[in-house]
């Protein structure tokens, strides 16, 4: 439909009149009517084929999906189990409840030494 949206109001109206000369103004009359239907129909059938299209292309999308779908349920659990893991190792590394924090290397800072010298 796209090549309609080409055509401009003098080539419109000079290819009516020569439809006019060319086959009557009675039978033109009803090839207009006729022209009408063929492109209500062309469209309804391309619309049907967008449709169908589509449809198949949301099915391939799904198909393909449903096979990433595993592999990543797999890598989720192996991304749990190694976090567990991790908070494991951690928990043996912590001091235990009861003991002090370790002495720091550096005395922190008196007021002293703010700068105001």
């Amino acid at each position: 439909m796209d090549f309609l949206r080409n055509i401009g109001t003098g080539e419109l109206l000079f290819l009516v009149l020569l439809a006019i000369l060319v086959v009557g103004p009675k039978r033109a009359v009803e090839l207009v009517q006729q022209v009408g239907r063929f492109m209500g129909r062309v469209q309804r059938e391309w619309l049907a084929v967008q449709r169908d299209v589509m449809a198949e292309v949301r099915t391939i999308q799904e198909q393909a999906l449903d096979g990433i779908q595993p592999g990543l349920r797999d890598g989720l659990q192996e991304l749990n189990d190694g976090m567990r893991d991790l908070q494991r190792g951690l928990s043996s590394v912590t001091r235990p409840p009861g003991q002090p924090p370790a002495a720091e290397s550096a005395p922190p800072p008196s007021p002293a030494d703010d700068g105001a010298a």
